[in-house]
């Protein structure tokens, strides 16, 4: 089968390579690949551009193949999978997506609902996953709540306005000029260009997929007793994401507001309920742009200039 390889970190050593099928165990299932979305996470695990990376995903080159959330059809099925059946339109997560076919855990996929594509099903179980736990877990957003999304035009952010919207909260979203109308069909109620606008108010939550403020001036634009949730390491170009990580851990013991920053945890109820969004249109991830499989690393640069307003997908089938 073809998938991406790469043999050391950079977006310069991804290479479309034939490799043998994999083989599924017991509890796997084998899916043909027919979208694999791009994201963060995918462009820090293929460059280690926050260093920190390295820790869990192999100090001197990556241990697994790119690509982690996907869409597509199951051909393969272990013996003690029982819920799924070949045929069946799924998505999830597993390592290696970048590839024409990918072998996943059973209990890390869920059925595409009818009428959910592919394209839209592979943003899901992470971006949205993680606009969800920043909105309800951590931030705890209910009706009438204001809140503030910076990188509201991101694969997250635009996720988490929606959500926090559905929620009946009040949002403003944050994000470059180039993209404020797109925010604003996403049914945020106020849009601020961070480039040429002030960030100014008082909110009761605040979601950080950005990180371009530090977290003292996020203090200053937060109600008192509101919270602060800053989506992973959210560092700067260049820096190892660890010291924001320390410091927020720190900073959350001696003060009365909440600061938390977080990493997706996996929670197989989750992914259900968000398809079930998509497809009743609670939802909705807008697609910036396609790329075939052997342009992934075109995929990814295109992610990480900034440029794209919504998501962007890899599909092996074009």
């Amino acid at each position: 089968m073809r998938a991406m390889t790469q043999g050391k970190y950079g977006l310069d050593s991804l290479v479309l390579s034939e490799i043998p099928t994999p083989r599924i165990e017991s509890e796997q299932i084998l899916v043909k690949v027919e979208a694999a979305s791009i994201y963060a996470a995918v462009l820090h695990l293929i460059t280690a551009d926050i260093s920190l990376v390295r820790l869990f995903a192999g100090l001197r080159k990556p241990r697994m193949r790119p690509g982690q959330s996907f869409a597509g059809t199951v051909i393969g099925i272990g013996s003690e999978v029982k819920d799924l059946k070949v045929g069946d339109r799924v998505c999830g997560t597993a390592p290696g997506a970048l590839a024409e076919l990918v072998v996943a855990r059973a209990n890390r996929v869920a059925l595409l609902p009818i009428g959910v594509g592919f394209d839209e099903a592979s943003t899901i179980p992470v971006s949205a996953g993680t606009a969800l736990q920043a909105v309800r877990k951590h931030g705890q957003v209910s009706a009438g709540q204001k809140v503030l999304i910076i990188g509201a035009s991101g694969c997250v952010g635009s996720f988490a306005v929606q959500i926090a919207i559905g929620l009946g909260a009040e949002v403003t979203g944050v994000c470059r000029g180039s993209k404020k109308s797109y925010v604003r069909t996403l049914g945020a109620h106020q849009v601020i260009d961070y480039e040429s606008e002030s960030i100014t108010g008082a909110f009761d939550c605040i979601i950080d997929a950005s990180s371009f403020l530090s977290i003292k001036q996020l203090r200053r634009l937060l109600k008192s007793g509101g919270r602060l949730v800053i989506v992973g390491a959210a560092a700067n170009h260049g820096s190892s994401g660890l010291s924001r990580l320390v410091a927020t851990a720190l900073l959350s013991l001696f003060i009365k507001e909440s600061i938390k920053s977080f990493i997706q945890s996996e929670d197989k109820d989750e992914l259900p309920l968000l398809l079930e969004d998509l497809a009743r249109k609670r939802i909705n991830p807008v697609i910036d742009k396609k790329f075939p499989l052997e342009f992934s690393a075109q995929a990814v640069e295109h992610f990480a200039s900034g440029k794209a307003s919504g998501h962007i997908v890899v599909s092996p089938s074009l």
